[in-house]
């Protein structure tokens, strides 16, 4: 997806420029551990590179882009990105660069933003700002304290989209309908908790769904489609509605969330509908 650039090249010429050094001091000291000198060499290598990224760049500060004023002004963030890999981008209004642990993006209307580690892996996986959009926020620690997260502008296609990670759901994607919904009903502190899934197209091509764990941590999920819209299955249903094919099975999509009803919960789908009993524990379908 990128090409090289001219920073890259010098750094490949420095270190070529010191191993051939250290092979020549090897061969008129006559030593005969080459494996100390070669450790040497290395060692003078990284050093170097390291040097080398984190020199700052020699302009004047009205010359720096906003993502080099902010990069080269805020060691935490150095840190935290590592050297850049590529060039500056800019296309369409958009201005990004590539870290070694992630990206960072400029808009006049966003500001300057990192994405970094799993959520930037994520990022990069389902197409970057192609897909997502630019960010909105740095990588932020959930409200909770267990989780991470970025929010992005979306896309036409997709409306806002944002990424949660903990460690045990792993980054997901959440964006349209499914996010609209987990945020109305509280984010990760409501009844759906975080995602375990990226939202994604249902198999028929006719809505999206994303996973959750669940309050209860006996899973939920949010589908949406555009005749019956947004709506959540949880727990003993929902596994007993997945179990049956889900989305594609005679049910169809769901079309009411789960609610309450004499001796235990109901679900109604496009076809028929799940009680769970509350007595029993057993789930029942029943056609219209």
């Amino acid at each position: 997806m990128f090409s090289g650039n001219g920073s890259i090249l010098r750094r490949a010429v420095a270190g070529a420029a010191t191993m051939l050094a250290a092979t020549l001091s090897l061969g008129l000291s006559g030593t005969a551990s080459g494996d100390v000198d070669t450790s040497r060499a290395e060692q003078q290598t990284q050093t170097e590179q390291q040097s080398q990224a984190e020199e700052k760049p020699q302009k004047a500060s009205a010359e720096f882009t906003p993502i080099e004023h902010r990069y080269w002004n805020d060691p935490k963030l150095r840190k935290l990105l590592g050297h850049p890999v590529d060039t500056e981008y800019h296309k369409d209004g958009i201005s990004y660069q590539q870290f070694k642990n992630g990206w960072m993006y400029h808009t006049d209307d966003t500001g300057t933003h990192e994405v970094h580690g799993a959520i930037a892996d994520r990022y990069t996986e389902v197409g970057t700002h192609e897909t997502y959009g630019v960010p909105t926020t740095d990588e932020l620690k959930t409200p909770d304290g267990k989780g991470r997260y970025n929010h992005f502008t979306g896309t036409d296609a997709i409306g806002i989209a944002s990424i949660y990670w903990t460690p045990k759901t792993g980054a997901q994607g959440i964006w349209g309908p499914p996010r609209q919904f987990w945020a109305k009903n509280g984010y990760e502190r409501g009844f759906l908790n975080y995602p375990t899934s990226t939202t994604t197209d249902t198999p028929d091509g006719k809505g999206i769904y994303t996973h959750f764990r669940g309050a209860d941590r006996h899973g939920a999920s949010v589908y949406w489609s555009e005749k019956t819209g947004a709506h959540s299955v949880q727990g003993a249903i929902r596994a007993h509605w997945l179990k049956l094919g889900a989305e594609k099975s005679w049910l169809g999509f769901p079309k009411s969330n789960e609610y309450g009803v004499k001796n235990g919960r109901r679900s109604d789908f496009q076809h028929g509908y799940i009680v769970w009993n509350s007595k029993t524990g057993k789930t029942k379908v029943y056609r219209y």
